[in-house]
């Protein structure tokens, strides 16, 4: 059955892994028909894809502290602005982040922030502080504060990284002051993996050659 606490989305794939839907608003409205075992899910939106009623799906919700669960299914219903299905036992999905985080010092800037279904633009561009990333996501900290679940339009490495990043932790000190913010990559393509995968390795051999140095100095 599918844990109804703290959905941050909700992904629909075709059967050829295919993005169709990605949305926050998810809802579980009385069902008449009662499956048993399963849940009745229904997605809203707008310009949703039209699927055909028993199509099968793959679902993914997605929850804050960054659990993935997977639910094979069919389509109950679809329209333009609504999705029903049916979930049953999901499966848990491996972490997604593949590579240890690297420390980095360098700045970013985010033009704008999601939250919930509203889009909130900065009259100027805000500066972001990366303490440490990985293909998965990064560690920053910023003079404007987000809230968990914000999505946050990242702009880094000279402009030739724009990605949307899920707030998944607020981290504070001791005096509650915020030190910053963990969250995910959401959506990377190929492409952009490929120049994170080597911009983390040139960092990796940037650190081993500053420990080597410091070592050869003792």
């Amino acid at each position: 059955m599918v844990n109804k606490d703290k959905i941050s989305r909700v992904l629909v794939y075709d059967s050829n892994g295919k993005l169709l839907i990605s949305t926050k608003s998810v809802f579980f409205p009385k069902d008449f028909f009662k499956l048993k075992g399963k849940e009745l899910v229904m997605l809203k939106g707008s310009d949703f894809p039209l699927i055909s009623k028993g199509e099968n799906v793959e679902i993914i919700f997605e929850y804050i502290n960054g659990n993935r669960v997977k639910y094979d299914t069919t389509i109950d219903l679809c329209t333009e602005y609504q999705v029903n299905f049916h979930a049953g036992q999901g499966e848990v999905l491996a972490e997604r982040r593949r590579s240890f985080k690297v420390s980095v010092d360098f700045n970013g800037m985010s033009p704008f922030y999601i939250r919930g279904e509203e889009m909130y633009a900065f009259d100027d561009p805000v500066l972001l502080h990366f303490v440490n990333i990985n293909l998965g996501g990064v560690f920053f900290n910023s003079t404007s504060e987000f809230e968990v679940g914000d999505q946050v339009m990242l702009n880094f490495l000279d402009g030739e990284m724009q990605l949307l990043a899920e707030i998944l932790r607020v981290q504070k000190n001791d005096e509650g002051e915020i030190d910053g913010y963990g969250c995910r990559f959401l959506d990377v393509n190929q492409s952009q993996e490929e120049r994170l995968a080597r911009f983390i390795f040139d960092c990796q051999v940037l650190e081993r050659e500053r420990r080597k140095a410091k070592e050869s100095i003792f």
